[in-house]
């Protein structure tokens, strides 16, 4: 916390800008909720005579998902090119307009088809949002508080998720269409939040007007997010970035592509910044954090819902925690003990598929297991993933390079929200918590990976890591 004092403007400022990802998490949430609202089935679904009800067609659902993830990977790829073109402040703009515009398209479907329309906006967002905020909170933060700030993008997710549960706990209570328009309508106030504060506390990142030759603007920005530290040297600071930037020109003389974040030593870091993310989906989140609820239901225990609530507000004091752990333990570690304590979860999870399945004794093993993967995972990889994106690449990639690892995020995310519902339910693999298993080798195979690949970045300039990555170092002696 002195940390955050000393560099409470630059703290702030990254604060304001990670913030948006509420709306990532609210609108993840909130999908998968609202889609068992009644009314909600009777606007999108179809009436079947034979049944006398209202149903809301899977393939329906299924497209709604694939045009939200592949909108996601493109907007990813989008941001990546014009952050550097138009800059990060300008981006996160964009970002809040496509999210009021997605919102207000939800509103007013008449159709499914007009609702796909409003994913694949929302779809665009997130990709702008997680492409965009953590190559703008690594270039604002200072190094001392840097990790803290970056792992500050998953609290705001889970904040989401928490805030999308009270939300349609209060609207549940509405009849007709507003019971889910309420909670639709509520993102307006959320993404209008974000942007006022956004607009007062943010300026445009340093590293992005010196690369553009804006030496007085930068100069400016730095002053006024830094200034009044103690010791602070604008000119110092001015001349180590400056450095930073240069020599990275100097090792490329091409132009700034995708291309060029697999040549040479950026391959390593783009690879290194895709791991985490792949990680997240591979190790068990797909099942034990987006579908908890369900698959504990279909292990016979009526609460699910209930300690789901619970398992989100265990989430948040996880979250809380690796925020003191971060800059004190570092990121390497702090990863691999996480992940060392999701297996077993999982492993506890894939047995208790098979045994006395359906007991009100082996739901609430089923529980406790799954509560106890979600707080090691918010407690690393949720965190820690997000924060090694940010830090890993270099300053003239930085945008590419993020929006890389984000693609491939949303691209595993996509392949999982497919395959998911086809493994666990009934009519279909009818793994339930069995599925486990299909995580519970690639989480041992990437922790594996990760011990040998995901240096230590905490307490390094970028100018240190430029160095350290161009001299081929091995991993653990970072």
């Amino acid at each position: 916390m002195r940390g955050i004092k000393r560099s409470f403007r630059a703290a702030a400022a990254s604060a304001a800008c990670s913030m948006a990802a509420v709306l990532v998490g609210y609108d993840m949430y909130m999908i998968g909720s609202i889609i068992a609202t009644q009314e909600f089935i009777k606007q999108f679904g179809v009436y079947h005579d034979s049944l006398e009800t209202w149903t809301l067609p899977a393939n329906r659902q299924l497209v709604w998902t694939v045009c939200q993830f592949v909108a996601a990977i493109f907007g990813a790829i989008i941001v990546g090119q014009i952050s550097d073109m138009i800059g990060r402040r300008m981006c996160f703009i964009v970002t809040i307009v496509l999210t009021l515009i997605g919102t207000t398209i939800e509103v007013v479907s008449p159709n499914w088809g007009v609702w796909a329309l409003a994913k694949i906006i929302f779809g665009l967002a997130m990709g702008f949002m997680q492409g965009n905020t953590q190559a703008y909170v690594s270039e604002v933060a200072p190094i001392h508080i840097r990790g803290f700030m970056l792992s500050l993008f998953q609290l705001w997710i889970v904040l989401g998720a928490f805030l999308a549960t009270c939300v349609l706990e209060g609207t549940s209570k509405v009849t007709g269409s507003w019971s889910w328009k309420a909670a639709i309508v509520s993102q307006y106030g959320i993404g209008a939040f974000c942007l006022l504060i956004f607009f007062f506390l943010a300026t445009e990142s340093p590293y992005w007007l010196l690369i553009k030759g804006r030496h007085e603007a930068a100069q400016n920005v730095l002053l006024r997010l830094r200034g009044k530290e103690p010791g602070f040297a604008v000119n110092t600071e001015m001349a180590i970035i400056n450095a930073t930037i240069q020599h990275e020109q100097e090792e490329s003389s091409s132009k700034v592509s995708y291309l060029e974040c697999f040549k040479g030593a950026d391959l390593r870091r783009t690879l290194i910044a895709c791991l985490p993310m792949v990680m997240q989906q591979f190790c068990g989140f797909p099942l034990c954090g987006n579908y908890l609820a369900y698959f504990l239901k279909l292990s016979g225990l009526d609460n699910a819902f209930m300690i789901t609530l619970i398992s989100t507000l265990l989430s948040l004091a996880a979250v809380l925690l690796s925020f003191a752990l971060i800059e004190n333990v570092g990121r390497r570690p702090q990863l691999l003990a996480g992940t060392l304590g999701m297996t077993p979860c999982l492993l506890a999870v894939t047995v208790l598929g098979w045994v006395a399945r359906g007991t009100t004794a082996n739901g609430q093993a089923l529980a406790a297991f799954s509560i106890m993967w979600c707080v090691f995972y918010y407690i690393s990889l949720g965190a820690i993933g997000w924060t090694i994106v940010g830090e890993v690449s270099s300053s003239r990639l930085r945008a590419k390079t993020t929006a890389i690892a984000t693609a491939v995020n949303a691209l595993c995310n996509l392949v999982w929200s497919i395959a998911i519902p086809y493994l666990i339910n009934e009519e279909d693999a009818n793994l339930g918590p069995k599925a486990g298993v299909v995580f519970l080798g690639p989480a041992v195979g990437l922790t594996i990976v990760a011990f040998f690949a995901v240096p230590e970045t905490k307490g390094k300039s970028f100018a240190e890591l430029d160095r350290l990555f161009e001299l081929r170092t091995p991993t653990r002696k970072f």
